[in-house]
């Protein structure tokens, strides 16, 4: 993306609260433009580290794209850049700080990443682009809270790799399988499991219109 694409894109997120489908669509475009380029940072962190952990994986980057849905404006541009490599960076940088937390927090394993700043935690659950379609991030942060740390994983994993009209990747449905010690049928029934179980909480619990079902 360009440095005008991105921050009008950050700018129309930043108007969620006053024109929310807009800035879903936003949200969307930007992460399926960057969550690759994460996934090869986060990788080449783990392989440093020693672990390959497909759940942090996936959390660090849901985590990383969940900041900029939060707080879009905190990233501006310098004057003098070109292209889009101060966002990467700035990226790459929460990115890895998030890395290195989770890899101290669940492995107290602490390890050295060049040029990471400090960045703010973030106090939050993992948040696919999907999931953002919600209405209510604070109402599905609740609802999500109710499933298992296995299913919640497989579900947020699942949703990562959505893509309209396709199926979900192969080796996405293998990875966790094997993670699980399970089947690729039981991987889908634990989907539509949870996603059952959204859907009943956000009718018991709110007016609002929960996931389509599929």
């Amino acid at each position: 993306m360009t440095i005008d694409e991105i921050e009008d894109t950050l700018l129309v997120i930043s108007e969620k609260l006053n024109d929310e489908q807009p800035a879903i669509n936003a949200f969307t475009k930007l992460y399926k433009s960057y969550s690759k380029f994460l996934c090869s940072v986060i990788s080449r962190g783990l392989k440093n580290s020693g672990i390959y952990d497909e759940q942090i994986l996936n959390t660090v980057i849901n985590n990383t794209f969940y900041k900029i849905y939060d707080n879009p404006l905190i990233f501006s541009f310098p004057a003098n850049a070109t292209g889009d490599r101060f966002f990467k960076a700035w990226l790459a940088t929460v990115a890895k700080n998030e890395l290195k937390r989770l890899l101290e927090e669940y492995y107290g394993k602490s390890i050295y990443l060049e040029n990471v700043k400090e960045e703010p935690i973030i106090e939050s659950e993992e948040i696919s682009d999907d999931i953002f379609k919600s209405v209510n991030l604070k109402t599905m942060d609740e609802a999500l809270n109710l499933l298992s740390e296995r299913d919640r994983h497989i579900l947020l994993t699942l949703y990562m790799y959505y893509d309209e009209g396709k199926k979900t990747p192969s080796d996405v449905l293998k990875t966790l399988s094997e993670m699980y010690n399970t089947t690729n049928v039981n991987i889908r029934k634990i989907k539509e499991r949870s996603e059952k179980k959204i859907k009943d909480y956000f009718t018991k619990n709110t007016q609002l219109k929960p996931l389509k079902n599929d």
